[in-house]
């Protein structure tokens, strides 16, 4: 019998850390941003980079499973992963926003019970004050995933924009796999990875323009995710480099046009913000993520971490959850702590715990359960063995560790 590869510590360590710095950034700047009275943390992550880092593990990791077993059984067991958590989180987050966001507006609902889930408030103003309150179109438009396909389309959680990429990604590398396969050869993957870097760009800042105000415009850019392909031809890269498929300066090459990529998709207005605080940071935060990322994929395991690999390993599998839950949920007990009296250097280690409880909630009554159970084999012969997720290397000796991705950033 074969002896079982011991789990490398190094992807979940960066898979934390990239959750860690997406909760960071949303709790410390973009909360405060959204909501000014929640301004007195001790400290701001204003750094944009964790999301995009995810999504630059969950390019490398298409490479490395889709290549196993069914294609269309590998896109089921994303799906399945993926979209079960998201719809629970989406209707929890719309209720606790159109709760909270009344309360704290001082509004109320008209009669029923219909008015009072999905109505308008009893005064018509949805945005009295920072505090948004959804109705029943914001639930639809949310859980169908259609939010980047017109302006006027409210997002219940930033976090959420991941999921609808994520998908499409996923069923195009699958439709590809199963019916491309010249695509397969190591330069037309580099071409490929390549492709997704520039031609966003091209698409966006010379055929359409950058102020381009027509709702077509923000339609294929931010329906399509052409403002985020960079970070999977990244992942691409680093794959075929960890399997000696491309060039050291190769790859270095590419990876210099990802971080201007993203530099570019996150302040295109460049001439208007040369100096905003949270540029530098996100490019040398993406930058230096890029690298972590190639020396998990190709150097030798962070044995160091060993003693914190139980901890590490837990947070790992559940920051999925974590991921969906920590927005929208988290401004709003931050408001509520900040209406307690609590300050900003306690609120901040509150949420976050908050934030990995719920989680870890999530993970284990909706994600792991459902998955299994829309993942299990119909017949009792024994079935090849499954690739595990996007995110999470396969646990030793069992089956696949719970996923965790990604997120806007």
């Amino acid at each position: 019998m074969p002896r079982q590869k011991s789990r490398r510590i190094s992807w979940d360590a960066v898979r934390v850390a990239a959750v860690l710095a997406v909760m960071l950034g949303h709790i410390t700047h973009q909360g405060p941003l959204a909501h000014p009275e929640l301004a007195d943390y001790p400290f701001r992550v204003t750094g944009q980079f964790g999301a995009a880092g995810l999504m630059v593990i969950s390019g490398f990791f298409v490479c490395q499973t889709i290549r196993r077993g069914s294609t269309g059984r590998w896109l089921w067991r994303k799906v399945a992963r993926l979209l079960p958590p998201y719809l629970v989180a989406v209707v929890v987050t719309y209720f606790v926003m159109r709760t909270a966001g009344a309360v704290f507006n001082g509004q109320g609902f008209g009669g029923g019970w219909f008015a009072t889930l999905f109505g308008p408030t009893s005064d018509g103003i949805a945005w009295k004050t920072s505090w948004y309150v959804p109705v029943g179109k914001d639930l639809l438009i949310n859980l169908f995933m259609v939010q980047g396909w017109h302006q006027s389309f409210i997002w219940l959680d930033g976090s959420y924009w991941t999921l609808p990429v994520q998908l499409m990604v996923f069923a195009a590398a699958a439709l590809l796999w199963a019916r491309v396969p010249w695509l397969r050869g190591d330069r037309r993957l580099q071409a490929l990875a390549w492709g997704l870097t520039l031609v966003p760009l091209f698409v966006r800042f010379v055929v359409i323009g950058v102020h381009n105000p027509a709702p077509w415009a923000y339609s294929v850019v931010f329906g399509f995710g052409l403002h985020r392909m960079h970070a999977f031809a990244a992942g691409i890269a680093v794959w075929l480099w960890s399997r000696d498929r491309m060039r050291g300066a190769h790859l270095a090459l590419l990876l210099a046009a990802v971080v201007c990529a993203q530099d570019l998709h996150l302040y295109p207005d460049h001439v208007a913000l040369p100096t905003d605080p949270a540029r530098l940071p996100s490019d040398l935060g993406f930058a230096v993520l890029l690298v972590t990322i190639c020396a998990a994929a190709k150097g030798p395991d962070w044995t160091f971490l060993r003693p914190l690999a139980p901890a590490i390993r837990w947070l790992a599998g559940i920051s999925y959850g974590v991921y969906l839950v920590h927005q929208e949920l988290g401004y709003v007990l931050a408001r509520v702590l900040l209406d307690l009296g609590v300050p900003g250097w306690a609120r901040l280690p509150l949420v976050v715990a908050a934030a990995i409880l719920t989680g870890w909630l999530l993970t284990t009554l909706v994600e792991r359960p459902v998955h299994e159970r829309l993942t299990r084999p119909r017949r009792t012969a024994p079935s090849p063995r499954s690739a595990p997720d996007d995110l999470l290397p396969e646990r030793a000796g069992g089956p696949p560790a719970p996923v965790s991705v990604g997120g806007p950033s």
